[in-house]
């Protein structure tokens, strides 16, 4: 399992800073008769496993020891083999919160969540039945563990405002302990003020937002339009310099803040508080291709390591972004009036679907659906541009298709 701690170590660890290098190099000797640190381990290593751009490079030819990946479905099913030595109900600690946790990452990358959804719940509840969501616990534990759960907190804090806005779901934390710090046990003072960002970004979206998100009723409240507004300026303006930061954390927050500018626009489109102006103003019905632009800038300026390592997560993000934009485009309201010249929301939209389909080899589950649109956006774009002869020339609309189309209809 040394090739999975080494690949979360160097990719994973910097954007979810929940596991103490040498507890768990120790755990490894012990693995054999710690169950609990077994399933820790295989958890971990099966989300590592959905991410195969990060992982470790076959070997060269002649190599004396190949690095062979179990599949995911083998290590997810010894973590549950594991799990049934361990009574988790009855003796819950913080390695079992980070075992859910990796369950959830892993279930969620796959596609399953029911299955995620239950791990994360199941994670939270622990940490809750632990009471690692108050300020006091913290004074009576060891002082890795206190920085560990502490980080832990406020991952799970990020993770369950990111799925409720991903798949309507409630929120149970809130910001009910103080932020972690840079400590001389963890030696990795470099990593803190992207992960504090991150937490500051997130932090914005509360039970109220939520709530609001998840209902039904179409009607905005009297001050929910000005609210809306003021949401999306403090993201605006959310992040005023990461380049000091690991890749991997630049990617998270810069991708991360386009896509709850794009969440809070598309709460504002139900709740029918957009304007007609176009431009970049938030509020605004043309927004998201402003968003758009945004993100393939980023895309261009960050290796692409740095989006693997995010994993699905980010990509699904992209996606939510590329659909907005399409819907955008599909609809009419960003008039298509750029020349040869310039790059236009089409331009945009293809360069989006082109992150989907050449990150994580191609395999991001909902890429198919986002090219779909690009293909409509694109015919639509064809059926606009045509120029079509005067009615008074040619009389007729059989006159008219035969001019354009030829005797032939165009298979798009």
């Amino acid at each position: 399992m040394c090739w999975g701690i080494d690949a979360f170590f160097e990719h994973k660890y910097p954007i979810t800073p929940i596991l103490h290098r040498p507890h768990v190099e120790e755990s490894l000797h012990r693995i054999a008769c710690s169950p609990d640190a077994y399933a820790l381990l295989t958890s971990c290593c099966a989300v590592l496993s959905l991410s195969p751009d990060i992982l470790p490079k076959p070997p060269s030819p002649g190599s004396p020891s190949p690095i062979l990946v179990p599949p995911t479905d083998f290590l997810l099913s010894e973590t549950a083999r594991a799990r049934r030595y361990c009574n988790v109900a009855e003796s819950q600690s913080l390695l079992h919160i980070q075992t859910s946790f990796f369950l959830f990452s892993a279930f969620f990358c796959m596609n399953k969540d029911d299955a995620a959804w239950f791990y994360l719940r199941e994670s939270i509840t622990m940490l809750q039945t632990l009471r690692l969501h108050e300020e006091a616990t913290y004074s009576l534990l060891d002082p890795v563990d206190a920085a560990y759960g502490r980080r832990l907190f406020w991952v799970l804090f990020i993770t369950e405002r990111a799925y409720a806005l991903q798949r309507h779901r409630p929120l149970t934390l809130q910001n009910t302990l103080a932020l972690p710090c840079a400590s001389p046990l963890c030696n990795d003072s470099d990593i803190m003020p992207g992960f504090l960002d991150l937490i500051s970004l997130f932090g914005h979206f509360d039970t109220d937002f939520i709530a609001s998100w998840n209902s039904s009723v179409p009607l905005a409240q009297p001050s929910e339009s000005t609210h809306l507004s003021l949401l999306q300026e403090l993201l605006k303006y959310a992040l005023p310099s990461v380049s000091s930061y690991a890749p991997a954390q630049q990617a998270d927050l810069l991708i991360s803040q386009q896509w709850l500018k794009v969440m809070v626009w598309k709460h504002c489109v139900s709740k029918a508080l957009l304007k007609t102006a176009s431009g970049d103003d938030s509020m605004s019905l043309t927004y998201p291709a402003s968003i758009a632009r945004d993100v393939v800038l980023i895309s261009k300026l960050l290796p692409t390591k740095a989006f693997e390592a995010n994993g699905v997560g980010i990509l699904e993000k992209i996606f939510d972004v590329g659909c907005s934009l399409a819907d955008l485009v599909l609809l009419r309201a960003e008039a298509n009036s750029a020349s040869t010249m310039e790059v236009g929301p089409l331009d945009t939209l293809v360069e989006l679907a082109s992150i989907l389909v050449t990150t994580l080899q191609g395999e991001f589950r909902h890429s198919g659906v986002l090219i779909d649109k690009v293909n409509q956006c694109l015919l639509m774009n064809v059926d606009r541009g045509l120029c079509l002869p005067e009615v008074e020339v040619l009389g007729d609309l059989e006159s008219i298709e035969s001019a354009v189309l030829g005797d032939e209809i165009i298979p798009f």
